[in-house]
């Protein structure tokens, strides 16, 4: 999801860039001292979630609040309580006191992202959000392996990991959908692009991968191999 900060502190700035960076979870579109100057990406990028700082010069962020409509979520930054209850009022998502520890931040980021998550919004722009022990991970296209599918938990593959998933966090259906990924039976889509070649109905990864032996009919097979051979091309 796309964010940006607004805060006139450089400290406090420079601080949640970093945090940004570390979770993985966000794309940071800028960072602004006035809240002023954001209107105009506001307005013309996909901005998701905004970090507002309150006590600023030219325009508070309480005055940002009354006149901004947008369906965003918006984290408050600030050093006093005192502006809690009255910021919650205009429906943000969250208020952050300073000094901002990053366990705290990363829990208003969850709150924010399964607040505004959308599977077919993130799916579109080739990326998904899986929860894990009440945490978000945002994974890309690029980087699954394959899923296996069950009534109860999905399982992602990437590289390095194996994530368990809801059922119902994912769809698989749409997502089997992308031109990124084949549905090769009830249970299982998989990544065409990690696919190096088929050998006798079975599926040949990288070797850097270390994957089970999986197999497909012969009309799959026909057809994936075309797409290895396309890529070749």
């Amino acid at each position: 999801m796309n964010c940006i900060i607004i805060d006139d502190d450089p400290i406090i700035l420079k601080q949640l860039s970093s945090f940004i960076y570390k979770s993985n979870l966000l794309t940071l579109k800028g960072t602004y001292s006035n809240p002023v100057k954001a209107f105009d990406i506001i307005h013309k990028s996909d901005i998701d979630i905004i970090f507002l700082d309150i006590e600023m010069p030219e325009m508070s962020g309480l005055e940002y609040l009354e006149g901004v409509k947008s369906d965003y979520s918006i984290i408050v930054i600030s050093g006093d309580r005192k502006y809690a209850l009255e910021t919650f009022e205009y429906g943000v998502s969250d208020y952050l006191l300073k000094p901002i520890e990053y366990d705290r931040f990363i829990k208003s980021i969850n709150r924010a992202i399964e607040r505004r998550y959308s599977f077919e919004y993130e799916s579109n722009k080739k990326r998904i959000f899986i929860k894990v022990k009440n945490e978000f991970l945002r994974i890309q296209f690029k980087d699954i392996l394959f899923i296996d599918i069950s009534d109860k938990m999905n399982v992602v593959v990437t590289k390095d990991n194996k994530y368990k998933v809801k059922s119902d966090f994912i769809n698989i259906e749409k997502l089997a959908l992308h031109s990124d990924f084949v549905k090769i039976n009830d249970f299982c889509i998989i990544n065409r692009e990690k696919i190096c070649n088929i050998c006798n109905n079975k599926l040949i990864f990288d070797k850097n991968y270390n994957v089970k032996d999986i197999f497909v009919t012969q009309n799959i097979a026909k057809e994936l191999l075309k797409s290895i051979s396309n890529n070749d091309n």
